[in-house]
């Protein structure tokens, strides 16, 4: 059963509304929300892949490199409260074409970026659509299949994400040595083209909030409950920013696999998140806060295993795959919680969602950077994720919100 609209609200111009989106079918409408999240994910997961070849290409440094992979995820930080708070009356159908269009500008404009000065803007600005498409993307995505199945709409998403983490790296970074890293961008360009058709054909119109003001929509982002909520996701995602950053150089330079045993582990890799997406949406439909908790500490049990098993080879591969999916887990209860925690803008929460998950990645990232700077090897930043982990197990047993 759907809550979907059928029709377009009246006045709507027939061109902006195709008949297909009329009565929209949930499969359909969630198509072009999968494709449009692994365009986000093969431009966000992907640019680690092509790291070599922009340092030849814009004569620069892997640091500066690094430094515009974190612009993009302060692009989503700033963005999906921003816009959502600032658009919040936009009709969702209108906030997803316009969020879709700008990424696929941004995409192109990063194929011809003359300089790594001129990348880092634009990767910022690449960053900003994403926290509102994905988190209008699951709304209407709850709509379609109901409140009841909210986990695995959640979890559809992200299998586009993830779907761009199995694929997503090895294979932009294949490209990249073929035609060079400015290709592999184009293919982000062209898929989020094709996600924007998707939308355009299917999504039905629904409304956002209207009659309620600038000043009534912060209140939303108000109270120890939505606080914490945010806080927990910041501190227990950060250990996938900390770990998956420099799992290249952890796995060649620390634990000697080859470069071709490394792209297929990374595949692997991206399975076990896609096996922990799938998991995390049903068991979030049983209990959001239940699942947490089991999530949470599947991953600090892993980033500790990581810890003292990370240079002995493929152990250190177990524990990432696990980690992987037990991240997963923990991620799609998360943004469900938060949903539940702004339910006067589930929109609203949704994008918060995708913006602590990146300030996690802001987080995680750099602080594995100051101790991989102080010479501390790279297994460092699994203990520093491990203690950030352990922050957020005592969040989801006691904090606000989680408790009952």
């Amino acid at each position: 059963m759907t809550a979907l609209p059928p029709t377009s609200e009246a006045g709507t111009p027939r061109w902006r509304m195709p008949r297909t989106a009329h009565a929209a079918h949930p499969g359909l409408v969630l198509a072009g929300f999968v494709v449009a999240a692994f365009a986000i994910g093969l431009s966000q997961q992907g640019a680690a892949g092509v790291i070599q070849d922009q340092v030849r290409s814009l004569d620069t440094t892997v640091d500066m490199i690094g430094w515009t992979i974190v612009a993009y995820a302060l692009g989503v930080v700033v963005g999906a409260p921003v816009i959502m708070v600032g658009l919040a009356a936009w009709n969702r159908r209108r906030l997803l074409l316009t969020m879709s269009a700008v990424f696929v500008v941004t995409s192109a404009l990063t194929v011809v970026a003359p300089s790594v000065e001129a990348l880092l803007g634009i990767r910022f600005l690449a960053g900003l659509p994403h926290g509102a498409l994905l988190g209008s993307a699951t709304y209407i995505g709850v709509l379609a299949l109901g409140a009841e199945r909210r986990g695995q709409a959640i979890a559809t998403l992200m299998y586009g994400l993830t779907g761009a983490a199995v694929i997503g790296v090895p294979g932009m970074q294949w490209l990249s040595e073929q035609a060079g890293w400015r290709a592999s961008y184009l293919v982000v360009t062209l898929v989020g083209a094709a996600g924007f058709v998707l939308m355009w054909a299917f999504v039905p119109s629904a409304q956002g909030t209207r009659g309620v003001g600038f000043r009534t929509e912060l209140a939303a982002l108000r109270g120890r409950v939505l606080w914490t909520a945010i806080g927990t996701v910041t501190v227990g995602f950060a250990g996938l920013g900390a770990v998956q950053s420099y799992i290249v150089p952890l796995l060649e330079d620390t634990n000697g696999f080859s470069s071709d045993a490394v792209t297929v582990i990374l595949m692997i890799f991206g399975l076990g998140m896609t096996a922990g997406a799938f998991a995390g949406g049903r068991l979030t439909d049983r209990s959001p806060v239940l699942t947490a908790r089991i999530g949470i500490i599947g991953v600090a049990a892993m980033l500790l295993a990581l810890g003292l098993v990370g240079t002995l080879g493929w152990p250190v591969v177990i524990a990432l795959v696990v980690l992987g999916a037990c991240i997963q887990v923990f991620s799609q209860s998360a943004q469900a919680h938060l949903m539940d925690a702004t339910h006067t803008s589930p929109s609203l929460g949704a994008a918060i969602a995708h913006s602590a998950l990146n300030a996690a990645t802001v987080v995680g990232t750099g602080l594995g950077a100051i101790v991989i700077g102080l010479g501390w090897g790279f297994v460092a930043p699994a203990w520093v994720a491990l203690v950030l982990a352990l922050v957020a197990v005592v969040l989801v047993f006691v904090g606000p919100g989680y408790r009952r």
